[in-house]
């Protein structure tokens, strides 16, 4: 059954981007405690599972859609902007941390930084769902 397959994709897509979210704030961590190398390596791990989410959540959507399905769609583009967001985010993230690791000067930093929350924020103001709300869209029991 395809509803359950777009469930399915927004539920794993929901995963990495949890793991993701978990990974750039080790990595922010050791970029606070100078821990660079560290902090890059984390924040490489948060980008490669955003990037995952944001796939995983545009293919629910693009499934949704060709069903007509467009409360589901909604909430999986809702997703896709969100995690898209935290791609942005992240990568300011890592530049920021690389610049740190290169000695780069500090107004370069912190515009990295200030990038870096933009996009957070901006990402912060939008609710991406749970599988749940997929399935009761999609008139599925969740």
């Amino acid at each position: 059954m395809q509803q359950r397959e777009i469930v399915t994709t927004y539920d794993d897509a929901v995963v990495a981007r949890n793991d993701a979210t978990t990974a750039r704030d080790e990595g922010v961590t050791a970029f606070n405690e100078e821990s660079y190398p560290a902090a890059i390596e984390s924040i490489e791990t948060a980008l490669t599972e955003y990037r995952t989410a944001n796939e995983g959540f545009t293919e629910a959507a693009d499934l949704a859609r060709e069903l007509d399905e467009d409360d589901a769609a909604a909430l999986c583009e809702t997703a896709v902007t969100e995690t898209a967001l935290q791609v942005d985010a992240t990568e300011a993230a890592l530049s920021a941390a690389r610049a740190a690791d290169e000695d780069a000067d500090a107004g370069t930093i912190n515009g990295h930084i200030e990038t870096f929350r933009t996009h957070r924020d901006e990402a912060a103001a939008l609710t991406v769902e749970d599988a749940d709300a997929v399935a009761v869209a999609l008139g599925l029991e969740p």
